[in-house]
């Protein structure tokens, strides 16, 4: 009786053991990861391309300029919007305006967003209670030069 039981438990065990494997063979787990850690490098390198950055150092502050290539300024501001670039840069508005406007916030720390429209140039000023950051995006030739500083009050 111990006999059939231990053959039992034994074909069992193995039975259980090979439906694992088989299950495990039926996952393609790495093709998919290498395929999108491929992706990512190569979205890396295409940003990359397209913008040159430099950090700047400025007076009770810091800042950072990049110029980007084949895009434009609607373009830029809905990435900084969307990438959260800058901090409660949910509170911009959906869109550049198309005059000056100044948007009441009041919230997080932010009171209040300045935007200053010229041809070829949107200048946002973040006023915290704490200090300012200035968002500009400037239109050159083809390029866009968009400038972030953070100034501390």
């Amino acid at each position: 009786m111990k006999k059939i039981a231990l053959i039992a438990l034994l074909a069992l065990l193995f039975t259980n053991c090979k439906k694992s494997n088989q299950d495990e063979e039926l996952k393609p787990i790495e093709k998919p990861a290498a395929v999108s850690a491929v992706k990512k490098t190569e979205a890396k390198v295409d940003q990359k391309e397209e913008q040159d950055c430099k950090d700047i150092a400025v007076e009770m502050g810091d800042g950072k300029e990049c110029i980007l290539k084949n895009t434009d300024l609607e373009k830029v501001y809905q990435n900084i919007i969307k990438n959260k670039e800058v901090e409660e840069s949910s509170y911009f508005l959906s869109a550049i305006p198309s005059e000056n406007k100044s948007v009441e916030v009041n919230q997080n720390g932010l009171m209040s967003i300045d935007y200053e429209i010229t041809k070829d140039k949107v200048a946002i000023s973040m006023n915290y209670e704490g200090g300012v950051t200035e968002v500009t995006l400037e239109k050159i030739k083809d390029t866009i030069k968009k400038s972030i500083y953070h100034y501390a009050d």
